[in-house]
């Protein structure tokens, strides 16, 4: 036994006998004869005052801390004590319109304009979704007054953020609640913006100006071509643009000089063709949910373009300067993209003949990604029949990643990674995004189907993962290299 621990009763024994011992202390009144024990009062007086340590932090750290909680948490911190009471007000407000703020949908626009009133900014972001204002006509202007007074506040002066949406007018027509005009009152202090369900008006001042805009999000609006030239134009700083199910038009063209990012997540409502005209600094082009059939992409200038994908066969027609895919088959092999170094690909099947067309068209490429949808309905057409005599260009010297998903490890799965395996001489890591349960024989397995010990780079390593562990894409993280 440890000898501290042996020695604890004897200690407190002793500590006992002294207390007996000892002559009992004085107990005075309110007169100062007897009652209370005054020194004892007055200690946990002050532990408890000295317990209050994040009170005597800086201003300006406690309003940081109060501006990262949820609104109501945050408005709530002036019932602490009188030191926390103006520490709200001067804070920066983070105004999230959640059901944690209030769980009545149609009480929270008075919720959000009585917080617009009281606080005087400044405010670095605004979360409204789904903002809902009741039928009945009299109360719908009231409602549709105060969401046009709130981007007139002088809280929401220097936002930095604004995500806002709108609940459908009529749920029959799918009717869009109009943008509010005053919403164009925060262009000059954005920096990220995310506008949803509802109809941008059709003419724009042509003083609109966002000169600190670097993330655009469109989401099922509807916006008209001129208009969306002339968002666009107004954007001097803009590095990320996502556009989705974009309604009311059918033809949409993208000119910019400081774009990086561009997503298109089923970019029509309906059938669309979309230009990207020039973009000298775009590097990805990103279409995480192709719509199927109906959308046609035209890359005209964009020569610095590193990562594409999700190429489909639901994609009608994409072209990238000299080079055409129709639903996903390259028309010619004569033209090459040299500067895209990481592809993405969906196929209903392991098709191998018709992956090995598509990187034809790509002789640098360095990581591939391919996902077999089972459900998808397209398939690819006329794919040629690889020829081991004529190689695929950079399997030799650039591919280094490949990654599988909707893996089974079946016969045909097999064979498609195989082909990699054993002709891909740089290759360092394979990765198997797998549907169902992983244990150590299947794996034993797979490694001698696949003969790994024959692999043609002996760096490369396999790993395999449940599908649900393979990163989501990630539209806007501009810092990854691989954002599939």
């Amino acid at each position: 036994m440890n000898r501290t621990v042996a020695a604890i009763p004897a200690v407190r024994k002793r500590e006992a006998e002294a207390q007996a011992a000892a002559p009992a202390p004085k107990r005075l009144t309110s007169a100062g004869t007897a009652g209370r024990r005054p020194r004892k009062r007055i200690r946990e007086d002050k532990l408890v005052s000295d317990g209050d340590l994040i009170s005597k932090l800086p201003d300006d750290i406690l309003g940081t801390i109060i501006s990262l909680l949820p609104t109501k948490d945050g408005a709530r911190t002036q019932a602490i004590a009188r030191r926390w009471r103006p520490l709200w007000r001067s804070a920066p407000l983070n105004l999230h319109a959640s059901y944690h703020l209030c769980s009545k949908q149609f009480k929270r626009l008075s919720v959000v304009s009585r917080i617009l009133s009281d606080h005087p900014g400044p405010a670095r972001r605004f979360v409204f979704r789904l903002v809902r204002l009741h039928k009945a006509k009299k109360r719908h202007a009231e409602e549709a007054a105060q969401i046009e007074n709130w981007f007139h506040s002088r809280a929401l002066r220097n936002l930095k953020e604004l995500d806002i949406s709108f609940d459908l007018l009529d749920y029959v027509h799918e009717k869009l609640y109009p943008l509010p005009s005053s919403v164009f009152c925060l262009a000059p202090t954005l920096l990220v913006a995310v506008i949803s369900f509802c109809e941008f008006p059709k003419e724009i001042t042509h003083s609109l100006s966002f000169p600190l805009l670097k993330q655009l999000i469109l989401r099922r609006v509807s916006i008209c071509q001129d208009v969306f030239h002339g968002v666009l134009s107004a954007c001097h700083l803009l590095e990320s643009l996502e556009l989705k199910e974009i309604r009311d038009t059918n033809c949409l063209r993208i000119s910019s000089a400081t774009l990086r990012s561009v997503s298109l997540c089923a970019c029509f409502a309906a059938k669309g063709e979309l230009f990207i005209e020039d973009a000298p600094l775009l590097e990805r082009l990103l279409l995480p949910c192709p719509r199927e059939g109906g959308e046609i992409i035209r890359i005209i200038q964009a020569p610095k373009l590193e990562i594409l994908g999700l190429l489909s066969p639901r994609i009608s027609k994409i072209e990238i300067a000299n080079v055409v895919f129709q639903s996903l088959t390259p028309t010619s092999l004569n033209n090459t993209i040299a500067t895209v170094k990481v592809l993405a690909l969906e196929f209903p099947v392991p098709d191998l003949n018709a992956v090995i067309d598509v990187l034809r068209c790509f002789p640098c490429l360095e990581k591939l990604h391919v996902i077999w949808e089972k459900y998808l309905k397209i398939g690819t057409k006329n794919a040629r029949q690889y020829d081991p005599l004529d190689p695929v260009k950079g399997l030799d010297t650039h591919l280094k990643k490949l990654v599988l998903k909707n893996y089974e490890g079946n016969e045909q799965d097999v064979g498609f990674a195989k082909f990699f395996i054993l002709n891909a001489k740089v290759l360092k890591e394979l990765k198997f995004g797998v549907s169902h349960r992983i244990n150590k024989q299947w794996v034993a397995d797979q490694y001698r189907l696949l003969e790994m010990e024959n692999r043609a780079s002996q760096g490369a390593q396999l790993e395999f993962i449940q599908n649900d562990d393979v990163s989501s894409l990630d539209a806007h993280d501009l810092s990854t290299a691989d954002p599939f």
